[in-house]
């Protein structure tokens, strides 16, 4: 377990009296592109799995199995891959730009959580909240916001590898089957990292 100095957030990082640590992270999506890499990445193992079928599967010698298939996905998957690129720049547009995302940490799980409103409205709301000590703490982080995107949560018992970006303020989270991508600013960043790892029993972490 960490260190109980490690264990007082900052100030960037709200601890809810649900004992759940909260923050707001603003991702400008024109700089950093790991959105449309994960896009990238999805349509990638979405064409290797039928891929793979077909060399299982498929009839013929394994060279002509390997030849059909790359024929019969290849195209399609470039097609793919070079849409999604107009597809990023209009949702980006759509989004002013940023990603703002809400993250939600406690002793059991990590969740990145997209919120379709400005940072500075969504902080505002989150201390709101916190400083009054809502009676229905476990609906904070449902109802902290009408309009949400996309989210990901990753269980802590289930993380296999922690690594840390701090130039990128990013610590990645990654199970078997899930990739995590937790933002936190300079302030909070020792502390959510630390904390991750104690309680992440069956990850390495690289610091």
């Amino acid at each position: 377990m960490p260190d109980n100095d490690l264990m007082k957030s900052p100030a960037s990082v709200l601890e809810c009296n649900d004992t759940v640590y909260r923050w707001v992270y603003e991702l400008p999506m024109w700089k950093s592109l790991f959105l449309l890499f994960e896009v990238w990445r999805v349509l990638l193992i979405a064409c290797l799995i039928p891929f793979v079928i077909l060399l299982i599967a498929g009839s013929g010698s394994f060279p002509d199995r390997l030849w059909g298939g790359v024929c019969t996905l290849a195209i399609p998957l470039a097609i793919l891959l070079v849409l999604s690129v107009p597809a990023y720049l209009i949702v980006t547009k759509a989004n002013n730009g940023k990603y703002t995302v809400l993250f939600e940490m406690d002793d059991e799980w990590i969740t990145h959580t997209q919120i379709k409103t400005e940072k500075a409205r969504a902080l505002e709301q989150l201390t709101m909240l916190v400083g009054a000590k809502a009676g229905n703490p476990t609906a904070i982080g449902a109802g902290l916001l009408s309009a949400t995107g996309g989210s990901l949560s990753s269980r802590l018992i289930n993380v296999r590898r922690i690594t840390a970006v701090r130039s990128k303020h990013l610590i990645k989270v990654h199970s078997l089957l899930k990739r995590n991508q937790v933002y936190v600013d300079d302030a909070g960043f020792d502390f959510v990292l630390n904390y991750l790892a104690g309680h992440c029993p069956n990850a390495r972490v690289k610091k």
